[in-house]
């Protein structure tokens, strides 16, 4: 047999096997690759999962504590308010002294009963149930607005229809940086902006306070806290946060959620 045809079909077997080994790694590292992708893809699911379960669990933890405040401290206050109203009626009305205290204390069951209400409200949103996300807001920057801080509310009067997650999500985010800007930003003017754009809702709550750093907030254990639930909040929906945000100015937060992301099963009810 001719030596040259034996080296022919020698390196044309090699160069076989040669294409045939690249295409094999080439084949595996593909399916690697995919393999990779769909595991990430199933921990991403697996996060969400996770996370609406926390949100779900926290939501009816705070009914249940309102649920106690108003019908276990709420129903003792009242009657404590109708047993002092009786036992008023049966004082002498010439012991000023006695009555005076009666009153003093009245006063400060009525205060501690608006308390129990508020606090009921801020724990569950009823509001926000039975008539949606914009009364809601509207009660929130009502409730805030006194002689030393004005809270406005600017928002269509007629916004799209949003599913019960994302309304309650928006809610709270806006709770949340509302209590932010009175307690630690000291603001006297706070805007909160809502508007629908194309395929998306974006959330903005600006203030006039003094500001702060967001590096050394967010690496707090406890001054951060409030901002990353927020943007754990918003990471279930594939939703964004935006801080602009310094020491000495007002801040300018800008929330998004795109309305085509998948959203979380519903956390109302």
């Amino acid at each position: 047999m001719n030596s040259g045809f034996v080296i022919a079909v020698g390196t044309a077997v090699l160069l076989m096997m040669a294409v045939f080994i690249i295409i094999f790694v080439a084949y595996y590292q593909q399916k690697q690759a995919k393999q990779q992708l769909a595991l990430k893809e199933l921990q991403e699911q697996h996060r969400r999962e996770l996370m609406t379960a926390t949100f779900r669990g926290q939501e009816e933890e705070r009914r249940r504590l309102a649920e106690d405040l108003h019908d276990g401290i709420g129903t003792m206050l009242s009657v404590t308010k109708m047993s002092l109203n009786q036992l008023e009626r049966q004082l002498d009305e010439d012991n000023i002294r006695i009555n005076l205290h009666v009153q003093k204390t009245r006063s400060m069951i009525d205060e501690t009963m608006t308390n129990v209400r508020r606090i009921s409200r801020d724990l569950v949103p009823t509001t926000l149930e039975r008539f949606g996300l914009l009364p809601a807001l509207e009660e929130l920057a009502d409730r805030a607005n006194d002689s030393e801080l004005k809270v406005q509310l600017d928002c269509p009067e007629n916004m799209g229809h949003l599913s019960a997650s994302i309304d309650l999500m928006l809610y709270r985010i806006a709770q949340e940086l509302v209590n932010n800007a009175i307690r630690h930003a000291r603001a006297r003017h706070i805007t909160i902006q809502l508007q629908c754009i194309t395929d998306a809702v974006r959330l903005s709550v600006m203030d006039d306070g003094v500001g702060f750093d967001f590096d050394a907030v967010t690496e707090s254990k406890q001054g951060g806290l409030g901002l990353r639930n927020i943007e754990s909040r918003l990471s279930v929906v594939d939703g964004h946060v935006t801080f602009d945000v310094a020491p000495g100015r007002g801040s300018q937060i800008h929330v998004q959620i795109h309305l085509q992301a998948p959203q979380p099963v519903a956390l109302l009810g």
